[in-house]
């Protein structure tokens, strides 16, 4: 048996916009081992749909913040640099445009912007932070992040993990 699953993102009046091949799955024999999904299937499937959704989403926010809020010219594009998100469904790279403000805003606004890290102050989504909040009120949080590593996509091994470091 092959099963291929894929996720099809719409438009709100229906229009197809995005078909992504999330992934593809294989079984040969029926044993216990092999009927239905596996946890790290299960960890992979999330994270890509994760990350579908999310690029899906920021682009869009991104593309409706060029033109300017005030008169709507196109601001011009300094350059861009990557945000890091942490989900439950995994650590996510995110491509965060920098853009100039358009000459029609104050003084004080003259300089460059990042929509994007404007809009994710918070570098850790807020159902993550309520689980490791959460277990760590009962547990301890080192045991909490092995706990949330061994069933959900987070991102694996935190203890080598850079930007988990700058969290805590």
């Amino acid at each position: 048996m092959k099963l291929k699953l894929q996720l099809i993102i719409e438009s709100d009046s229906g229009q197809t916009e995005v078909v992504h091949e999330v992934t593809k799955l294989e079984r040969r024999s029926l044993r216990p081992e092999t009927l239905g999904l596996t946890l790290s299937e299960a960890k992979e499937l999330l994270q890509e749909v994760q990350r579908a959704m999310v690029t899906h989403q920021t682009t869009g926010y991104v593309t409706q913040q060029i033109p300017c809020s005030k008169c709507g010219k196109i601001q011009s594009r300094k350059g861009k640099h990557q945000i890091v998100l942490r989900t439950l469904f995994g650590k996510l790279r995110l491509d965060s445009p920098r853009l100039y403000h358009c000459g029609c805003c104050s003084k004080e606004d003259h300089g460059s912007f990042s929509p994007l890290a404007e809009l994710l102050t918070e570098r850790t989504a807020p159902e993550l932070a309520y689980l490791e909040n959460k277990f760590a009120a009962v547990i301890s949080y080192g045991l909490t992040a092995e706990l949330l590593a061994e069933v959900l996509p987070t991102g694996g091994d935190k203890a080598n993990d850079p930007v988990h470091h700058l969290t805590e």
